[in-house]
């Protein structure tokens, strides 16, 4: 393999989405913790009243069956349980101020990337690619806005063999749109697997990066922009979250606790994008920033007054980027 498909394996590997045993300490195969909590913190989000407030993962709550619970619970997570039985308003309330932030977050993140993956649709995308699939719902959410398009969810194989029966569970079958990219990370490289699967380079492509840049090494975000740049069509997107570099390594705040608690289940945050320049550590990967959103301004935007942070800055931020036109 290349040095770029060597990163890349590395992000298969510790995708957020379902790291399985020695990285999280859950068995392999099955949903990280972080994993789980996220689920939970979208469903609560998609039950609130107001449909200018909810989110759209009808299907997160779904998700989180008896066995996902069980996890919860040995991980000391009774108040997300417990808070999965209130109105999503209570149920915010409920929560220490470090859980209440990265409920939030999760929600107003949730409802950026899916307003950037409707956009990128609408304006020709007919691939969507979910880079470490986990308990993401995109791919049978957006069914209708894909058309004739298909979806590609890429994942370690125990862990998209676990996934794949869940939606066996709550769907019925395996949609026929869905393209389930299993990648042994040892031995392949993701632009092989992909065309393997049906993946064309030449047509636009929408790429969901989620809940996943501060979990790895500097190179391996580096490989992941880099070849999406390189391998999709002018006109793709990647639409991502990321942290700051500063809060990764000088947390202050609830961000103290959240840190704590993801190095207490052995998910720990390690890369933060460069404070001042933000802009150029993506634009030199050979990207285009069509909106770039810290998670302040997207709370302030769809959340009620009372959850927002006016005048605190974003520590974490949403990414769309767009595959420019490249010379001739």
């Amino acid at each position: 393999m290349s040095n770029v498909s060597k990163r890349l394996a590395l992000v298969i590997l510790t995708l957020v989405g379902f790291r399985g045993g020695m990285v999280s300490g859950v068995e392999p195969g099955k949903p990280s913790v972080t994993a789980l909590e996220t689920a939970a913190f979208r469903a609560i989000g998609a039950r609130h009243p107001d449909p200018a407030i909810r989110n759209n993962d009808y299907l997160a709550e779904r998700l989180l069956g008896s066995e996902e619970r069980a996890i919860l619970k040995t991980a000391g997570d009774e108040s997300i349980l417990k808070a999965l039985e209130m109105p999503t308003e209570a149920a915010w309330q409920s929560f220490v101020p470090f859980q209440r932030n990265f409920a939030t977050a999760v929600h107003s993140r949730t409802r950026q990337i899916d307003e950037s993956v409707r956009e990128s649709l609408k304006l020709g995308g007919t691939q969507l690619v979910i880079l470490g699939a986990g308990l993401d719902s995109r791919a049978y959410r957006f069914r209708e806005e894909l058309g004739q398009g298909r979806a590609f969810e890429v994942d370690f194989p125990p862990t998209q063999e676990y996934k794949k029966a869940r939606i066996r569970a709550v769907l019925g079958a395996l949609p026929r749109h869905v393209v389930y990219v299993p990648i042994d990370f040892t031995k392949e490289d993701l632009r092989t697997v992909l065309n393997r699967a049906g993946y064309d380079e030449r047509k636009k492509t929408t790429f969901v990066w989620e809940g996943v840049s501060f979990y790895i090494p500097e190179d391996a975000v580096d490989a992941t922009l880099r070849f999406v740049a390189t391998h999709s069509a002018p006109g793709s997107r990647v639409v991502f979250d990321y942290m700051l570099e500063s809060m990764v390594k000088h947390p202050t705040g609830a961000g103290v606790d959240l840190l704590k608690r993801l190095a207490a289940v052995k998910e720990p945050m390690i890369f933060g994008f460069p404070d001042g320049d933000r802009d150029g550590f993506i634009t030199r990967r050979g990207l285009t920033i069509a909106s770039d959103v810290g998670i302040n301004d997207l709370r302030a935007r769809f959340l009620p007054q009372q959850f927002t942070n006016p005048g605190v800055p974003s520590i974490s931020y949403v990414c769309t980027a767009v595959v420019p036109e490249r010379a001739k």
